[in-house]
This record gives structure tokens, C-alpha cells and sequence, in this order.
């Protein structure tokens, strides 16, 4: 797969989830993911995906991957963490992790 056709995949999977439309996101995003295991970008919405079909465990395992290939967290990662704990019911673990997000962005803010 070339990055123009990656390109296009993402894109009609952006399009879909934005449109509350995730089951038509999934099989491009895994298409993409398959092809290419470290496309963060790719992992960032199959875990936002995930968790919009109420399958916060998996959100999760994808989370773990993104956390591996860069262990410098990106503020959003945190978001879709807390999201994705809320999602499975873990919700102590969902506000931490929504600290970490909101904290991320008070730091963005004062530089």
C-alpha cells in the first residue's frame, strides 16, 4: 500500500467516524493497521473507534501498542485512555487518566 491509498483509507475512516458511522470506519482502519503495524496515526483512530462501538478493552490493547512504539504520550493519547477505562467501567483509573490529559493542557497553555 502506497501513502496515497493510506492517505485515502484514513480519510474515509475519519469520515465515517465523525458521521457516528464506526462499523464502516473499522475494516479500513484494520486494512491500514495490517499493512502497517506502527502507523500511529492509524492506532490513534482505531482506538477512538473502538471505544465509540463500546469496546473499551480493545481501545485499550491498541493504546498499549501506541505507548510502545513512543513512550512519550502525546496529550490526546490520554484523553482516549480515560475514555476507553470509562468505557469498561474502570472509572478511578478513567478520572487519573483524565488528569493526565487536563494537566497536559494546562502545561500547553502557559507556554
Amino acid at each position: 500500500m502506497d501513502q496515497a491509498q493510506r492517505d485515502l483509507l484514513l480519510s474515509l475512516a475519519y469520515m465515517y467516524a465523525s458521521c457516528d458511522r464506526e462499523p464502516r470506519a473499522l475494516p479500513l482502519l484494520l486494512l491500514v493497521a495490517a499493512e502497517n503495524p506502527d502507523d500511529c496515526d492509524c492506532l490513534r483512530l482505531l482506538a477512538h473507534v473502538y471505544t465509540a462501538m463500546k469496546r473499551g478493552e480493545l481501545a485499550l490493547v491498541v493504546l498499549d501498542r501506541i505507548r510502545r512504539l513512543r513512550p512519550t504520550e502525546e496529550p490526546g493519547d490520554a484523553l482516549l485512555r480515560a475514555r476507553a477505562l470509562h468505557r469498561t467501567g474502570r472509572f478511578k483509573e478513567a478520572q487519573t487518566a483524565f488528569s493526565v490529559f487536563a494537566q497536559s493542557n494546562v502545561r500547553a497553555l502557559a507556554l
